[in-house]
């Protein structure tokens, strides 16, 4: 048999003020087509070479597609939108006929114009490969799942962990499925259940309560009989648009109707336990306070409200401002998003000292920026491979990038937008943080893949900037239905089983 493999992921936000262009897709390492796709070893832990190995092992040839993955980050235009669904549906044609379809998306990809990219794109692969071969989806756990994903999809499987460590896994376990399909040997059928709630991001870790009681309903129902797959997604929160929230997904063998009232049991579960999503706010003083009284070391502060992960510019200076306040040694912050600081690195030279205004341009929300005479210590063109176990051998660049010291603060400064996942990076700057006792990380969670083995103590903090997690702060205007913890009075209306 022959199956088409590709992608386009884009994690989309309407309140960050910079919009995501064509060039952030098609960078050097996350931009493949056609015989690049193919030739991917499949041993790096992301959803497309779980494809590749699953298939491989099935001995099934490979169609490949388009795998564009750009930062969160602001919208995209319809243009780039629309340039990229049809490169990803030209190399669909050339390819016909195909046996079945594998698309990575991300789950929460709008556009300026397009409230559900990921939709956009399942309905036009779905118009093109006719309504009777199997077409399957894997998503990110933050995903905005909307009817036109499900409505279009045979299957759609989402990620199981936070931080994201299955992603191979789900790819390869959609692989099987699809080859089983194909074969005869299965009928997916999908239920969903959409759920009208925001979840506070520090409440998805999934290694920890309550998020692991809610993975426990989502594998126990695993278990249970003619069910394939069954997901939890819990939304993105960031995205102005109707399809925002939470969602369960179940995947049975021949039996739609099951697969839509065990959907709605899920769901049933997760709305009764709405107040468990929810965790009151900290602020970066507050959380540094807390540490120093454990006085278990490295104490991390994670950015939550500036993390790019979720799309913020990475470029808040609240954290650094308390750090210098404080004279802290043996601190630093990863990573500020400052072109105009590293070029004046690169300018200033390794081994100088120089004055630098930090951080705080991208809106007033994050600054002022803040003015340094710092010493450049390293300097680098951003080229590093991961190797903890998120995106372990990922190869990929933050572009140029700087380390820079003032006192016992140390700043890494880069120029394309990215959340500090694992050390991987800063070994590169000469920055061991296993010998820091103060980390400002701008990262939600996805830091303690590899950050975490290290942490004396970890908190989430919010700090000004614009991913507050205080959704009421957000200015939505077309959510199109009232949301938990934002509205009281919300109303939960189950599908029809």
């Amino acid at each position: 048999m022959k199956i088409a493999v590709g992608g386009i992921e884009h994690e989309s936000s309407n309140f960050t003020p910079v919009e995501t262009p064509l060039s952030m897709f098609q960078r050097e390492l996350h931009y493949f087509e056609g015989s690049q796709l193919s030739a991917r070893a499949g041993d790096t832990n992301t959803i497309v070479d779980g494809f590749l190995t699953g298939l491989r092992e099935h001995n099934q040839q490979i169609a490949p597609l388009l795998w564009a993955k750009a930062p969160s980050g602001g919208q995209p235009t319809l243009e780039t939108h629309e340039y990229l669904k049809n490169r990803l549906l030209d190399r669909l044609r050339d390819q016909l006929p195909v046996d079945g379809v594998l698309l990575s998306l991300h789950g929460a990809y709008s556009v300026q114009g397009v409230d559900d990219g990921d939709g956009d794109i399942t309905k036009a692969v779905r118009e093109l490969i006719g309504p009777e071969l199997p077409l399957i989806t894997v998503h990110d756990l933050h995903s905005n799942i909307g009817p036109d994903m499900v409505d279009n999809a045979t299957a759609l499987i989402v990620e199981d962990t936070y931080p994201h460590t299955d992603m191979a896994e789900r790819g390869y376990e959609a692989a099987d499925m699809i080859v089983r399909t194909v074969a005869g040997k299965l009928r997916p059928t999908l239920g969903w259940c959409s759920i009208p709630i925001f979840w506070n991001a520090a409440r998805m870790v999934t290694a920890e309560s309550p998020m692991a009681d809610a993975m426990e309903q989502v594998f126990a129902m695993e278990r249970e009989p003619d069910v394939l797959s069954a997901s939890l997604s819990v939304g993105y929160q960031w995205a102005d648009v109707p399809v925002a929230g939470a969602s369960t997904l179940v995947v049975t063998h021949d039996d739609p109707v099951g697969a839509q009232r065990k959907a709605n049991d899920l769901g049933r579960w997760v709305w009764n336990h709405r107040n468990d999503w929810l965790c009151q706010s900290l602020s970066a003083s507050e959380g540094l306070t807390e540490g120093q009284r454990l006085g278990k070391y490295p104490i991390i502060l994670a950015d939550q409200a500036d993390n790019p992960g979720g799309g913020a510019p990475s470029d808040s200076t609240e954290i650094l401002r308390l750090f210098l306040d404080h004279d802290l040694q043996d601190a630093a912050v990863l990573y500020i998003v400052d072109r105009e600081s590293v070029q004046r690195a690169q300018q200033t030279g390794v081994g100088n000292v120089g004055d630098f205004q930090v951080g705080g341009k991208s809106h007033e929300l994050v600054g002022p920026p803040v003015a340094l005479t710092a010493e450049v210590l390293a300097l680098t063109d951003g080229h590093f491979v991961y190797d903890g176990p998120m995106f372990k051998n990922l190869e990929t660049s933050l572009g140029d990038s700087a380390l820079i010291r003032q006192g016992g603060v140390h700043v890494v400064l880069i120029s394309v937008p990215n959340q500090p996942i694992d050390l991987a990076f800063a070994r590169t700057l000469g920055l061991d943080c296993t010998k820091m006792q103060y980390l400002g990380l701008k990262s939600t969670v996805h830091f303690r893949s590899g950050f975490g083995p290290i942490a004396g103590s970890i908190f989430n903090v919010d700090t000004t900037s614009l991913m507050t997690q205080n959704f009421s702060k957000l200015p939505f205007q077309r959510l199109g239905r009232k949301i938990f913890p934002i509205d009281a009075d919300v109303e939960f209306q189950l599908e029809e089983d």
